[in-house]
Formats: C-alpha cells, sequence, structure tokens
C-alpha cells in the first residue's frame, strides 16, 4: 500500500474516531442538572460577569483595558508582560512616570541613547491613548 493511501485512510479513521460521544449536537439534547450548571458558572467567573436572574443565567464579556490594543505596538521592545527587552522594563513604574516620559517624548525630548525610537511611537498617540495605555501598563 502507498504513503498517500495509508494517510488518506489514518486521516479518515481520525475524522471518524471524533464522532459518537463528541458530537456538539448531542449536548444540545443534555439534560444538566443545577449542580452541573453551578460547576459551569463557578468555572467560567474569573473570565467573565456572571448574573443568575430568576435561574437563567446570564453571562457578560468584561471588556479589555482601551490600552491593551495601543500596548501590542509596545511589545517588541518593552515584552509582552513590560518586563523589557529593547526597551526598558515598564513594569512597576507608576503612572505618572510613564505618562510623564511619553509626553517628553511626544514632544521631541531626549532622554537617553534610545529617544529617536520613542519619539515616533509616542507622536502617534493622542494624549488620551497615552493615557489609556499607560493605564493597562499599571496592570501589567
Amino acid at each position: 500500500m502507498g504513503f498517500r493511501k495509508r494517510g488518506l485512510i489514518l486521516a479518515l479513521g481520525i475524522a471518524l474516531a471524533g464522532c459518537g460521544q463528541n458530537d456538539p449536537g448531542l449536548a444540545k439534547t443534555m439534560r444538566i442538572t443545577d449542580a452541573q450548571l453551578s460547576a459551569i458558572e463557578n468555572r467560567i467567573k474569573p473570565f467573565s460577569v456572571v448574573n443568575v436572574i430568576g435561574g437563567n443565567t446570564q453571562v457578560a464579556q468584561v471588556e479589555e483595558l482601551p490600552g491593551k490594543a495601543i500596548y501590542a505596538g509596545c511589545i517588541a521592545c518593552h515584552g509582552q508582560r513590560g518586563s523589557g527587552g529593547i526597551g526598558p522594563t515598564l513594569v512597576g513604574k507608576s503612572h505618572e512616570y510613564i505618562m510623564g516620559r511619553l509626553m517628553a517624548y511626544k514632544a521631541g525630548e531626549k532622554i537617553g541613547p534610545q529617544s529617536n525610537m520613542m519619539w515616533s511611537q509616542a507622536s502617534m498617540l493622542s494624549d488620551k491613548e497615552i493615557h489609556q495605555v499607560t493605564e493597562y501598563i499599571e496592570t501589567l
């Protein structure tokens, strides 16, 4: 038997093995007990706002801080968690410190040897966006 034919048979076998108990339509017909529902609610509480009104569960998505999207442009130099890299560590710095630095960069002030990298980044941000990204950095 050729390599392609064996691969096709293997892929078909894997696909068929996924049917049955893992069928997503099966979940719609299952009866969930109150204890199971409560366990599900407890598992998702850390990730969302859960309200139980009249026995009905309502889940609201928790909104992310608006500065998170802005910080995406900072990750390459300052790291995912603000721990630094090419750029300095941001984690643990105060809101006032970071905001002051960003406003100085936006004004074209030289603060250190890498200021020229920050001038263009900060110049693209409004004062409101600087405040938002600074608020987000405080959560890292």
